[in-house]
């Protein structure tokens, strides 16, 4: 049996930008958090993007236009069923044909767990 020993390297990129204002920037492009086909030509570039999309959403668009890169969110199952998110990741992985990935986390928000809405309390 031969093991796969490539090694694969992982990079939080932000090409679209998190400063205040760098929609600003002479080069830079205002609409870019919602822009779908901008985001798209991002990861075809081979980078992935912070944007205003839902992770769990864009992923899977991104998927149907990608084949070699891999596509990994964010989640945390504080305020979220696990079941859900779980189910989530394993439809990102059957539509990527194996390339997703769950960057597991609890929150960094102390609010979260805390009695309140996604806590069952009031």
């Amino acid at each position: 049996m031969s093991r796969d020993r490539r090694l694969h390297l992982v990079a939080f990129m932000r090409p679209v930008g998190i400063h205040t204002a760098w929609w600003r920037h002479s080069g830079g492009w205002p609409d870019a958090n919602f822009h779908f086909e901008r985001l798209a030509t991002f990861a075809l570039r081979r980078s992935a993007t912070v944007t205003s999309f839902d992770p769990l959403t864009l992923r899977p668009a991104l998927a149907v236009l990608t084949e070699r890169i891999g596509l990994i969110a964010t989640a945390s199952t504080t305020c979220n069923e696990p079941y859900h998110v779980v189910r989530r990741f394993a439809s990102l992985a059957h539509i990527s044909k194996g390339r997703a990935g769950w960057n597991l986390v609890t929150s960094g928000n102390p609010d979260e767990a805390s009695p309140g809405p996604c806590r069952g309390g009031r």
